[in-house]
């Protein structure tokens, strides 16, 4: 059953419906129940998305389009965002854990306000995606997307890149704003990291470059037993 206008409320997906459709009012509960609707067309509606529940497709099949205050996607799960042709109006969309976010149209797709992307705490093996490449017609309207976050810097070692967001660059009625100063980097003494916004091949992407360096301490041991080791071969 495909539900109206929501009524405003916390909606957590069950999946109950078993067809991995956003729009279907049976994959929803509020307050532990179903009630006919589904998360939409309400600046107070707010869905949530738990762990591991697969991928969830929301396209223009539903009535409303993308019309929700937030949306939170649990680690393991993907929401695609397929329309043929329609606006996305969501306020902040958090991506926990290795949760994904994926915008793909064979038409138009466009975004109808400035929206958070949340990253939360995450890691360099443990962290969301933003993919907005497979799509014919993108739309920004000269919106902004804001993304914060924190990376974890005691989980860094070695060195490597996280890539956060692919998007492609060939947009409408923009560019779009990619504002990362949400995104909580910082270097130590430890760990070197910044993040920045590349376009390369037709597709802008978000990343993070890290290297972590050798403590004081292991560089010093490393030091005196090169020492030792000279002074020895001069005593021989």
């Amino acid at each position: 059953m495909l539900g109206g206008i929501s009524q405003a409320a916390t909606y957590i997906w069950s999946g109950a419906a078993n067809n991995g459709i956003y729009g279907d009012s049976g994959n929803w509960t509020v307050n532990g129940s179903p009630n006919g609707y589904y998360p939409q067309h309400s600046a107070n509606d707010d869905a949530v998305i738990g762990q591991n529940a697969g991928i969830i497709t929301w396209s223009d099949r539903e009535v409303f389009f993308g019309d929700t205050n937030t949306i939170q996607i649990g680690s393991g799960s993907t929401l695609v965002c397929s329309p043929v042709m329609a606006d996305l109006n969501v306020n902040s969309i958090t991506l926990e854990g290795n949760a994904h976010l994926v915008f793909e149209s064979t038409n138009a797709f466009g975004l109808g306000r400035d929206f958070t992307l949340n990253f939360g705490t995450f890691t360099a093996s443990e962290h969301g995606s933003w993919t907005a490449t497979d799509i014919t017609n993108f739309w920004v309207n000269h919106h902004s997307v804001h993304f914060t976050g924190t990376l974890d810097m005691n989980s860094l070692t070695g060195s490597g890149t996280i890539e956060l967001a692919s998007i492609k660059s060939d947009q409408w009625d923009g560019p779009l704003t990619l504002d990362l100063s949400g995104l909580n980097i910082a270097s130590t003494s430890q760990v070197q990291a910044n993040v920045t916004q590349i376009t390369e091949n037709g597709v802008t992407k978000v990343i993070i470059n890290y290297e972590t360096v050798p403590e004081p301490a292991t560089f010093s041991l490393g030091i005196l037993g090169l020492g030792g080791l000279l002074l020895r071969r001069r005593r021989k």
